[in-house]
Order: C-alpha cells, then sequence, then structure tokens
C-alpha cells in the first residue's frame, strides 16, 4: 500500500517499536535509506544484500571475515551478499525456479565460494496437522506449503562436520526446524541469524536454549529495505 511507504507511517513504526530514545535515533537514521530501497527496480539480489533488518545489515558488515564460514537456509541476495564477503557459502534453497536463477547469478559474478542444493519440500502422506512451531515437525507456516514436510530442506546441513560454521542464517521454510538441525554445527562465538522473528512461533520453543547457550546481539525491531514494515532479525552469538 501506498501510504506506508510514506515518512509519517515510517516514523509511527519507530515510535511504536522504540525500547528508548537510542533505539528510536538509530532507526530514524535509518529512514533515507529504508525509502531509497522501496524505489522501484531496488531488490536485494541487485544490490548483493541480504534482505534483513538494517541493524543486522550493518551488524554484520562489520562481523564478517574473509575467512568465515557461512550456511543459509534460503538463497537471495544474502547469498552474494555472504560470497563477497567470506571464504564459504553453502545454501540450501527450496525453490527450484529460484535455485537456478541465483545460481545463474553466480556464475555471472564468478564467485567460486558457493556450494548450494536445491531440496524442494515433500508431500506428507500421513495427513498430519501442519505443527510449524514443532521443531520435530519439519513443517512450514508459509500458504501453500502445508501439506509438504522439509525434513532433508532442515537437514541439509548435516553433511557437513559439526561446528563447521561461523555463521547460521535461518530465512527459509520450517524456520524451527532449521534451528533446531543447525545448532550443533555452529561453532562457539560463532553467530546464529534468524530473520522474521516478530512471528513468535520461529523460536518459542528454544527459549531456555538460547538462554543458556547463547548471548543475544540484536532482538529489537527495526526497519530494512525492500519492504515498508519494520521486522525483527534476531542475531544471537553462541557461547
Amino acid at each position: 500500500m501506498a501510504w506506508q511507504r510514506t515518512a509519517p507511517y515510517f516514523y509511527w513504526q519507530a515510535l511504536r517499536y522504540a525500547r528508548n530514545w537510542t533505539h528510536f535515533r538509530r532507526m530514524i537514521a535509518c529512514f533515507s535509506e529504508w525509502k531509497a530501497a522501496l524505489r522501484p527496480g531496488r531488490n536485494s539480489v541487485a544490490d548483493e544484500r541480504a534482505w534483513i533488518t538494517f541493524a543486522a545489515l550493518n551488524y554484520l558488515d562489520k562481523w564478517l571475515r574473509p575467512t568465515q564460514r557461512v550456511f543459509e537456509y534460503g538463497g537471495g541476495g544474502s547469498t552474494l551478499f555472504f560470497c563477497k564477503r567470506v571464504g564459504f557459502v553453502a545454501t540450501v534453497e527450496h525453490d527450484g525456479q529460484w535455485f537456478d536463477i541465483l545460481t545463474e547469478k553466480i556464475k555471472e559474478k564468478n564467485y567460486s565460494n558457493w556450494e548450494g542444493v536445491f531440496i524442494p519440500g515433500q508431500p506428507v502422506m500421513d495427513g498430519s496437522p501442519p505443527r510449524p512451531a514443532d521443531p520435530d515437525a519439519f513443517r512450514s507456516g508459509g500458504q501453500g506449503f502445508e501439506n509438504q514436510s522439509f525434513e532433508a530442506y532442515a537437514k541439509a546441513i548435516t553433511r557437513y562436520a559439526p561446528a563447521s560454521f561461523d555463521l547460521i542464517l535461518v530465512d527459509g521454510r520450517a524456520r524451527p526446524s532449521c534451528i533446531q538441525q543447525a545448532l550443533p554445527y555452529l561453532q562457539p562465538g560463532g553467530l546464529l541469524v534468524i530473520d522474521n522473528v516478530e512471528r513468535d512461533y520461529y523460536t518459542v520453543a528454544f527459549k531456555e536454549v538460547f538462554s543458556k547457550q547463547f548471548e543475544p546481539v540484536l532482538t529489537d525491531y527495526s526497519p530494512g529495505p525492500y519492504a515498508a514494515i519494520f521486522t525483527i532479525t534476531l542475531v544471537l552469538v553462541k557461547k
């Protein structure tokens, strides 16, 4: 909606979600970049930028190093963002058409540090309810995916050795299941990044795990590129 792309709507969201004055100032500092990213033709692939909040983008841009290894659930602009900054990027993608586009883009950019795999959802034969908040269910809460299992997709990371990755991004299907599968593959000091955790069911099963095994880095609402509404990209560091 056009009204959601206006300055009043931006500032209303900043006031609504601000924890304090400092947080408010950080959000409003993103206004020009937020507005520019909403222009026609702008998207994460063209900009080679992850589609996460500005707060998370800024943090990762400073944190990432050329020697690091990244695994991501869901490819796109984030894949290009990481390929430019780290030594190795592994991606699992559920959408075949999008995977082909991404593969061609990687070739076009001549990135040689990427390994991608296409694993679609599989039909659920037992008629069980989705239960997307249950990490053991391997189900997605997304519309159109109710009768698919993403077990093979979530377990794509298990082909690597434990503690193989410095950063794991969860931004695809069946996110609770992906989080559960990913935990052993993140090394101490590494970052677990989960997008859109304003959807509580993504993380409700992990409150105790997160409190014991991780330190929070980013937990608040923030504006981000390519979308009018503010969201939360959760960034945690493994103890």
